[in-house]
């Protein structure tokens, strides 16, 4: 591939960006295959240095400021000495795959 052709791909990545569509959307409305697309934006990616967070690539701290604004609705102790507080009811499935 020729460098003015990376960097039309490059060009289009970053007008994706500035668009605020869905991936999927902006290669509709631009004429673009999503495979392809998504082809230039892990080239993208690599070259610029930025890593993704897809699956399999760990997780990200959350840190929530201030305390809770309620009493929790339920609290999960886990082995380690850690409390998982639920405010409100979740899903039973959700809860059966957790003690799983």
């Amino acid at each position: 591939m020729s460098k003015s052709n990376q960097q039309k791909y490059f060009d289009d990545i970053i007008r994706w960006q500035q668009s605020g569509l869905s991936q999927k959307s902006w290669c509709a409305e631009n004429g673009m295959t999503y495979s392809l697309f998504h082809y230039w934006y892990r080239r993208f990616r690599m070259q610029n240095g930025v890593k993704g967070q897809g699956v399999g690539e760990g997780f990200l701290q959350l840190r929530v400021q201030g305390g809770p604004v309620a009493t929790p609705w339920c609290e999960l102790l886990l082995a380690g000495g850690q409390k998982l507080s639920f405010y409100q009811m979740p899903p039973v499935e959700f809860i059966r795959a957790l003690v799983d």
